[in-house]
């Protein structure tokens, strides 16, 4: 090879060029393998759930009844079925004879 500073100083630059090629290569490989993308995505599910969930306490400091009120709702959403399973039990166990024939029960009967 010839020993001009010029070609080396061009190879030197290729050398250089090429390094930094491969290096950011290998970091979008790094990026993109499976196991960094869902930890990635799991850092920033959490990180949204806790600023989410620090917002929502702050606000609830802010407006004690309207929290309050608000997880009242929630409760009695999520007790529905219970609650509708009670009073229908106790709707049967306080009906009457006529109640459960209806008005028409007695005539029938004769």
């Amino acid at each position: 090879m010839n020993g001009s500073p010029e070609l080396i100083a061009a190879q030197a630059q290729i050398d250089a060029a090429r390094t930094r090629l491969l290096g950011t290569v290998g970091e979008i490989k790094q990026r993109l393998e499976p196991r960094n993308i869902a930890e990635d995505a799991m850092e920033r599910v959490t990180t949204g759930l806790t600023s989410a969930a620090q917002r929502g306490a702050d606000a609830a400091r802010e407006r004690p009844y309207a929290a309050a009120g608000v997880a009242a709702g929630v409760g009695l959403f999520l007790a529905r079925g219970w609650i509708f399973k009670r009073l229908r039990r106790r709707s049967k166990d306080h009906a009457t004879p006529a109640d459960a024939g209806g008005l028409n029960h007695d005539t029938q009967a004769a």
